[in-house]
């Protein structure tokens, strides 16, 4: 009979135990539902209204997600799993009594003293049973299952199942939307359906540096009045810039041009309520010049090491030969170097419109050599081919200007005087000053006799030298043979420097007259010249002494002491 009463008891307390977990249960799903609505609806409304037609990318609901699971999760263990406890009878029978006071503990100690103390021993065992046949008694009547309210659960309840058959109409209603809601939530990168498509798009496309790019676009559905672009620099954190869109007469196609490219551009339409991805202009620069170096040979006759220059615009002496080197970027696949208004050592004049020359391009598609020959000033330019699509681009201008190496010089200091006369035994002293930008080659003597074939003596080396005053004795009788009274002798002093072209590089002095005439003649010219000067000499002192008492006249004028008074 006691068993009977105890299973009586358990049962209850287990059955209000169930009925509590069932309590729970429901309001903790009651409510996950109306969380998991909200979340998803609000998930929707941020992605559909912000993510998505900012353009970002499918990954963002992957971080949504993330945030709905923490926040579910956290909803699910405040709201739910921690109040699902495992079965207790003491705790739920505290439950009980809670409702029912008026068991005044008998539940709680009838559940404690199921068995016998036998550490108790002073507890008397008829006592403990007096107390389980009173809590049997006084439970008896009681539906222990009342210490849950399921009422209190109509209204919540009530709203979860509201909103959970509205999600599910709208669900239906936009499957579609419902359906990339979760697809983004998933990480996929896939787009709304709208009501104008963007049907297709130029795409990614490759221009020249400086070339315009015309983005068409073309639209399908609801068809809309213009189109937008927006574009920005690549790899950088501007912002978007946002361009119209003409669009074309059959009304569904929609294009831009855009002009003045210099760098990679990122792009994507929009039309009406639809946008494309995201594209690529790739910009393809012309090549740079990034280091140069010129190797310059100078004409042999000019006995000079080979310089070097790091500059594309220089000034040579005429004849060098220069040997490019220069290095560029990006890599080209070809090289000319396109010459104009010069000539060409062994080569044929290329006239006004000048010619091109193939430079050698190295393997990297880096460095272009090539060489010319300068002998006179020119302008050059070069012709890159570049690599990836074979575009063509011309640089500047460039400009070689050539030193011509001008002819020598030479003055004759000695004689001075432009003609005279002399005897069969003159000894005519030369002394001349000569000089030559680059080095002075010889020095010859060149006479002729009463207008007869010029003759020419080689009378100084130089050995190079810049700058040299030498001097020279000619001595008549030696030099010409069968030289007579009476015959004129005209004669001058000619240079040279060490140019291949000598006949062009020739400088000859003033030319001098000499005429030869016996004993008596000389000497009374002598005479005469010495007389004259002493005329001269005469006339000079005259003239000092008259200039000297014309100023000691002015000094008595004026009252000035002589200096011997004191």
């Amino acid at each position: 009979m006691a068993e009977e009463k105890d299973l009586s008891i358990e049962s209850k307390l287990r059955e209000a135990w169930q009925e509590e977990w069932r309590y729970f249960c429901i309001r903790g799903a009651s409510r996950f539902v109306v969380w998991l609505i909200a979340l998803l609806a609000l998930d929707f409304l941020i992605d559909w209204g912000l993510f998505a037609k900012s353009g970002m990318s499918g990954n963002i609901g992957v971080f949504l997600l993330l945030v709905n699971l923490a926040v579910l999760g956290w909803i699910l263990w405040f709201d739910w799993l921690r109040y699902l406890k495992p079965y207790d009878p003491v705790m739920t029978s505290l439950e009980v009594e809670k409702r029912h006071p008026g068991l005044t503990s008998l539940l709680v100690s009838y559940t404690q003293l199921k068995e016998p103390a036998d550490d108790q021993p002073n507890v008397s065992q008829e006592l403990i049973e007096a107390m389980r046949e009173q809590a049997v008694e006084r439970s008896r009547r009681i539906d222990f299952r009342e210490i849950v309210d399921f009422a209190q659960l109509k209204k919540l309840f009530g709203v979860s199942a509201g909103v959970l058959l509205v999600f599910g109409v709208l669900s239906i209603q936009w499957s579609e939307h419902f359906g990339v809601l979760l697809k983004r939530l998933a990480g996929g990168d896939v787009g709304y359906p709208t009501k104008t498509q963007v049907v297709s798009v130029r795409g990614d496309l490759t221009v020249r540096v400086g070339d315009p790019a015309t983005i068409t676009a073309r639209a399908g559905g609801v068809m809309p009045a213009a189109g937008r672009i927006f574009t920005k620099a690549a790899d950088s954190e501007e912002k978007w810039k946002e361009l119209p869109m003409k669009a074309s007469a059959k009304k569904d196609t929609f294009a831009r041009e855009l002009k003045g490219l210099a760098k990679d551009l990122l792009y994507y339409v929009r039309l009406g309520d639809d946008k494309s991805r995201e594209y690529r202009i790739h910009v393809i620069d012309s090549p740079q010049i990034v280091g140069q170096s010129l190797v310059l040979e100078y004409p042999s006759y000019m006995n000079r090491d080979p310089g070097k220059s790091d500059q594309l615009n220089l000034e040579v002496p005429e004849g060098t030969k220069l040997k490019w080197t220069v290095k560029c970027d990006p890599p080209v696949a070809s090289c000319k170097i396109k010459v104009g208004g010069r000539q060409f050592a062994n080569k044929d004049s290329p006239g006004q419109e000048g010619i091109e020359i193939d430079a050698q391009v190295d393997d990297l598609g880096t460095s272009v050599t090539f060489d010319l020959t300068a002998e006179q000033a020119l302008k050059y330019t070069f012709k890159w081919t570049e690599r990836e699509q074979s575009y063509q681009y011309e640089d500047v201008q460039y400009a070689v200007k050539v030193t011509t190496d001008s002819v020598p010089d030479i003055d004759l200091l000695e004689p001075r005087e432009t003609s005279g006369i002399a005897t069969l035994k003159k000894v005519l002293n030369f002394q001349a000053r000569a000089g030559d930008d680059i080095g002075l080659s010889q020095a010859w003597l060149v006479y002729s006799v009463d207008g007869a074939e010029e003759q020419r003596t080689p009378i100084f080396d130089f050995a190079g030298a810049t700058n040299k005053t030498f001097d020279y004795s000619w001595i008549l009788a030696e030099a010409i043979e069968d030289l007579k009274t009476n015959s004129r002798i005209t004669f001058a002093l000619e240079v040279a420097d060490h140019h291949p072209k000598r006949e062009a590089h020739l400088r000859r002095s003033a030319t001098r007259q000499l005429t030869i005439v016996d004993s008596e003649t000389y000497l009374l010219w002598y005479r005469q010249e010495v007389a004259a000067q002493n005329e001269e000499l005469k006339r000079s002192r005259d003239q000092e002494i008259s200039a000297s008492k014309a100023v000691e006249q002015m000094k008595t004028e004026e009252g000035v002491p002589k200096k011997n008074e004191n």
